[in-house]
């Protein structure tokens, strides 16, 4: 840990440098504090409050949150604040790269605010469960006004500061302002105010609003209605209808309290989880420091379908130069005609400078031939999901790719390892399976071959940050994790309507429980064609599981979804509700029949813990088999690319909490069923394990 104070025109600079993100925690305030008293007893006109290269500060550790002991220490957040107002001279705060939650309310608790125009700043606190718990509740509204203080906060985003409202802000920088001396800059705004007084605080100012009861109350409605489900929504708005309504000092009880509460409570404790999940899902286990990693400045795509084409947006977003190949050259031509199109929209949205989106279209170019793709640093291949031709793509690019060249590959199911084979370097070839569409989602499943090395995997990683995705290093196995999670998922939901349930009541309780889409909503938005031919691989390779017939009736009559307008339901264009296919309904009962099945009604509370808990007992399979290293990393995959609720944590998490033993005893129940297929209630060995020794995940991952 290290503050430093030195002196510069008078005026005192007192830097924040851990080494990281400035992260608040008892032992960081109190050098904090220390170097503010050591900065007032200089002789200085003023203080610039400043941090590291990375960050103003970051806000709070995150681990911080599950600490017991915060409950005995309510000064933790506010003693800061205490030494501030003991101070007798102006303190500047100087943001160059960011200053989010926690450290935003630093910031704010000083009399000054100076920050760069591209600075990162904002209050995502809901976002974890909790509201801000150092003031934000109290300061944000009295310092940009009540509206679009709310409005930050309940969004949980955070911005750029030259987009944050008047008020907050005392001066902006912009980011070439003084020969990017933002740190001179300061010093002379310092310099400009030291012998203005009173010192300014924000807690001073009153919040008007001409009907704030009126729109507090409009506010509620909307969060009440938050698919998020995020526990601090309702209290955040009553801790800010006190920056409203009381003295500062009485909001930040309320505010106090309200965190407190929500601290402990079970979705925020679920989203801390998440959010945690993701910042270590890229750290690999046993994965040596790689410091001659290749740089990556040129990539190449090939295959210029959706895929393709979103690939292709988000590297050249990432500020690389694309080279985009099809073999008919006239879908390149539409695909860079789609990208233009995105780039035009987010202009016209005020989301992308002139200049950006003419810099993102110079940077996508076509390329003709594979041989015109030789000096790119990487290339993914986004072509069709066929063996064949994946192996013939990549037995291409092996003769021509320059040496140390990253090929890679999109495929969501196929075995990585054959694909490499075709190589004469296997060691370079690495999975990168992106989610449609690809320049939004932001998972990545990063497939990790037998012989894939190190540095490439390690590259891999690097390439998926800077895309600003989040890398999940995945085994070689049909699927990895995701999708062949999703199988057992889908086997299950369409076991249930043979036996009685519908499409529109599966989809509607897995809805319910939090899911952004029922399984067969999702299934005709993928083409039920395309699963059809998933599933007769999968038939080939492993001959012993069984699938539920009906699948087969519904794609064999050529109901494909969405595409062909008939599918689990029927797709009527311009309808704003999903019609349920009459034709199929009659289906399902000659079909039920025909099997020897009778239907029955099944809750909603059978459904969903049919589907989940075949999904969980796959997901401890891949984790016994080493295909994910950690449960939170199948946890973050369903999160960011499946759809499943955050403040549940994940598949796994939301198993851990519901209790393992209590779950394979659900199992054991559901196998018991008449109608059952015993086999597929056969808890895994692990969750068996998991289950007896009453367990979890991470207590598992220690022993293996």
């Amino acid at each position: 840990m290290a503050f430093s104070v030195e002196t510069r025109q008078d005026i005192a600079v007192v830097r924040m440098d851990d080494g990281g993100m400035n992260l608040l925690s008892r032992h960081f305030n109190a050098q904090l504090i220390s170097a503010l008293e050591q900065a007032a007893q200089t002789t200085c006109k003023a203080i610039v409050l400043t941090g590291n290269a990375r960050a103003f500060c970051a806000g709070a550790d995150v681990s911080v949150l599950d600490d017991a002991v915060l409950n005995l220490d309510p000064n933790l957040q506010y003693a800061v604040a205490d030494a501030i107002a003991r101070l007798n001279r102006p303190l500047v705060a100087l943001i160059e790269t960011c200053a989010i939650g926690g450290g935003l309310e630093l910031a704010m608790m000083c009399h000054y605010r100076v920050a760069t125009a591209s600075a990162k700043v904002g209050l995502p606190e809901v976002t974890l469960g909790v509201l801000p718990g150092a003031g934000g509740t109290q300061l944000l509204p009295r310092a940009i006004g009540l509206e679009l203080a709310l409005n930050a906060m309940l969004s949980g985003r955070v911005m750029c500061a030259d987009k944050m409202p008047a008020g907050l802000f005392d001066k902006l920088t912009g980011d070439d302002d003084a020969d990017n001396d933002a740190l001179g800059t300061a010093i002379a705004f310092a310099i400009g105010i030291a012998d203005r007084r009173p010192l300014p605080r924000l807690q001073d100012r009153k919040v008007d609003h001409p009907n704030a009861a009126g729109f507090l109350e409009f506010a509620r409605t909307g969060a009440a209605r938050d698919p998020r489900r995020l526990p601090g929504l309702l209290p955040l708005i009553d801790a800010v209808e006190c920056a409203v309504t009381e003295p500062y000092a009485r909001g930040l009880e309320k505010e106090m309290r309200a965190f407190e509460h929500l601290r402990s409570d079970p979705r925020a404790r679920a989203l801390r989880y998440a959010f945690q999940a993701e910042g270590k899902a890229a750290r690999v286990p046993g994965l040596p420091r790689q410091d001659d990693l290749p740089g990556i400045a040129t990539a190449a795509v090939i295959g210029a379908g959706a895929m393709g084409t979103g690939i292709a947006i988000a590297m050249v977003e990432a500020g690389l130069t694309v080279k985009l190949h099809d073999l008919d050259p006239a879908a390149s031509a539409a695909a860079v005609t789609r990208a233009q199109g995105t780039w035009d929209i987010a202009q016209q949205k005020g989301r992308l400078s002139e200049y950006k989106a003419q810099d993102h279209a110079a940077r996508l170019v076509t390329a003709d031939a594979h041989t015109d793709l030789a000096d790119c640093d990487l290339v993914i291949e986004a072509v069709a999901e066929n063996m064949d031709v994946k192996r013939a793509v990549f037995a291409a690019l092996d003769a021509v790719m320059k040496p140390g060249a990253i090929l890679a590959s999109n495929t969501s199911s196929l075995d990585l390892d054959e694909i490499a084979a075709c190589t004469t370097r296997p060691g370079d070839v690495i999975g990168l399976h992106f989610f449609n569409p690809a320049n939004i989602m932001r998972l990545v499943e990063v497939v990790r071959g037998r012989v894939t090395s190190d540095r490439t995997l390690s590259a891999a990683l690097d390439f998926a940050k800077r895309l600003r995705k989040i890398p999940v290093v995945s085994g070689v196995c049909d699927g990895f994790i995701g999708n062949r999670m999703i199988e057992s998922y889908v086997r299950q939901a369409q076991s249930l309507i043979e036996e009685g349930a519908t499409p529109a009541s599966v989809d509607r309780a897995l809805e319910r429980f939090g899911m952004a889409m029922g399984p067969f909503r999702m299934q005709d938005l993928a083409g039920n064609d395309i699963i059809a031919a998933t599933r007769d691989r999968r038939r080939d390779a492993h001959p012993d599981l069984k699938f539920p017939a009906i699948a087969d009736k519904v794609s064999g009559r050529g109901w494909f979804g969405q595409k062909t307008g008939k599918g689990w339901y029927d797709h009527v264009p311009g309808a704003r509700k999903l019609r349920e296919n009459a034709d199929l309904l009659a289906l399902l009962e000659a079909h039920s029949a025909e099997i020897g099945r009778e239907r029955r009604k099944i809750s909603d509370v059978e459904i969903t813990e049919r589907c989940l808990f075949a999904l969980v007992n796959e997901g401890a399979a891949i984790l016994a088999e080493g295909i994910a290293s950690r449960a939170s990393d199948i946890d973050v995959v369903y999160l960011n690319g499946y759809g499943f609720p955050r403040h549940l944590g994940g598949p796994m998490h939301f198993a851990e909490q519901f209790g393992l033993s209590r779950l394979v005893r659900r199992m054991a129940e559901f196998a018991a069923l008449p109608q059952a297929d015993p086999g597929v209630w056969v808890p895994h060995p692990l969750l068996q394990q998991a289950a007896d020794q009453l367990i979890g995940w991470h207590d598992l991952e220690n022993v293996k």
